[in-house]
């Protein structure tokens, strides 16, 4: 994500430009006709392509504003059905890493016993369907990110169509749902070279998605790129060396009709409750037990938020549990663990409420100049409705909050390998260290090859700072005993 800010502020101003160089949608309609008539594309109405390459989870850098971790792509299928439209993908990934570095894991699945923690064993599927009907604005706009489906989508929004030339090179442009700006470049053989789009991505705002196409192959008059490159904010999620392609094949209409088709409606659930916090010890409270979420802790005049996950809808809903749990109590700071999105989502809604985030010096700069700067005009978030300069507060390798009775001491991971920075948090009075992706059980699972390095980091570092733990609070959901973590690390109960 590095250089995000500026991908979309440069974003914004290509589309700019294209604004002010751009002709009606009369002389639109000559340039996509001459690109759909090199491109074969009246000829396409399905296509089945195959390839390895790689693929790279977003939000999960092991550096801050880094490139995504990457896995290996060993079998890659996509199938198209553009009359739907509706895309199939599915592929096999493999964490090969030398040394991992970065999340990408996902969840932890006891079918598989993959996820949770890294390296991954075995082969990993991925299968994913990308319905662009009805209102789906993601899936839409994904299936546009496609060279031919690019055309589909600009012939389906012709009011909004424009020409342009850009830097020597014909641009075609729409606007997808009355506000998100869609763009090809066209080479010289009247070929798509690069479809890219300006999306709302609720962490960094304003952010640039594209796909890059080369290496174009005629098949029988319809032309399809044999190298797919596509990027988030500027770096890579998937790529792709095609090996092989199959136009108008029925195999493709019928992977998505497959994946599409709707099963016999359900009958209603009862509305689940939502979820109830979770008492760890006195005065420390796992407000999503089962999942993902903060973990309060009570001081005598004020508590403090242990991370900041989703966005404000979450954190709206994490500050009135605390309303309710400690009353007339305000949030003095909340300490956030890491960068990654899905451990930070909520922090500029916590921003828009004036409360200070206390975060590893090493956020500082990616924080700063992207996270709490990018335009989110969009979406608007609440911090974008409500503009608020931040209040970020940074530790290097220690810091103590504590009131006399209760103590928080907040902790860096010293090489831990998830993501640089990585803050762990350890309450004395009750034993509790809490974590973030460093150990995440495995239930029913057989032990991993070898110990994840990312969990005999977690117990180096307790060993390091001589921390008496007895339970282990995942940020992930859930609490463990320290001994199961010590016997995860392949480490002896003993030892420690």
């Amino acid at each position: 994500m590095k250089k995000r800010f500026a991908l979309a502020i440069a974003a914004s101003l290509l589309f700019s430009l294209h604004i002010q160089a751009q002709q009606p949608a009369a002389d639109a309609d000559t340039v996509i006709k001459a690109v759909t008539m090199a491109m074969g594309t009246a000829r396409l109405r399905s296509v089945q392509y195959t390839g390895t390459g790689s693929i790279n989870p977003t939000g999960q850098a092991y550096t801050t504003g880094g490139a995504w971790p990457r896995y290996t792509v060993t079998k890659y299928t996509m199938s198209i059905d553009f009359s739907l439209p509706a895309m199939r993908q599915e592929l096999i990934r493999i964490d090969d890493a030398k040394v991992p570095r970065g999340g990408g894991a996902g969840g932890y699945n006891p079918q598989t016993f993959q996820g949770g923690i890294r390296p991954i064993p075995g082969d990993i599927i991925q299968n994913n369907t990308i319905d662009a009907r009805a209102t789906n604005q993601n899936a839409a706009i994904q299936f546009w990110l496609t060279p031919h489906g690019f055309l589909k989508g600009i012939a389906a929004n012709m009011a909004t169509a424009k020409t342009a030339t850009v830097r020597g090179k014909k641009t075609l442009a729409f606007t997808a749902f009355g506000k998100f700006p869609i763009t090809a470049t066209i080479d010289g053989n009247n070929l798509i070279e690069k479809v890219e789009a300006l999306v709302d991505i609720a962490f960094t705002g304003d952010t640039v998605l594209d796909g890059a196409y080369t290496n174009y192959r005629d098949l029988d008059g319809i032309r399809f790129p044999m190298h797919i490159l596509m990027r988030e904010g500027g770096w890579p999620v998937l790529e792709v060396n095609v090996a092989q392609v199959s136009p108008n094949a029925q195999a493709a209409i019928d992977a998505v009709a497959r994946a599409t088709s709707t099963p016999p409606p359900a009958a209603p659930a009862a509305p689940a409750a939502p979820p109830q916090p979770v008492k760890l010890a006195d005065g420390v409270w796992q407000l999503v037990p089962n999942g993902e979420g903060s973990i309060l802790v009570e001081f005598k005049d004020y508590v403090v938020m242990v991370e900041a996950p989703g966005g404000d809808a979450v954190t709206a809903a994490s500050i009135a549990a605390a309303q309710r749990l400690t009353p007339g109590k305000p949030i003095k700071y909340v300490v956030n663990s890491h960068h990654h999105a899905d451990h930070a989502g909520g922090m500029r809604a916590y921003v828009a409420e004036g409360i200070p985030i206390i975060t590893q010096e090493s956020h500082k700069k990616y924080y700063e100049e992207q996270i709490f700067k990018n335009p989110h005009t969009l979406n608007p978030d609440r911090l974008a409705r409500m503009p608020r300069a931040p209040m970020l507060e940074y530790v290097k390798d220690k810091r103590v909050i504590t009131d006399g009775n209760q103590t928080l001491e907040i902790y860096l991971m010293k090489d831990q390998p998830h993501a640089e920075g990585l803050l762990m948090m350890y309450l004395p009075k009750s034993k509790l260290l809490m974590q973030a992706d460093a150990y995440i059980p495995r239930p029913g699972a057989p032990p991993l090859p070898m110990p994840s390095p990312y969990t005999t980091n977690l117990v180096d570092n307790i060993t390091r700072l001589k921390l008496d733990v007895a339970r282990v609070v995942q940020i992930h959901g859930g609490s463990s005993p320290y001994s199961e973590v010590l016997t995860a690390a392949g480490r002896s109960v003993s030892t420690n």
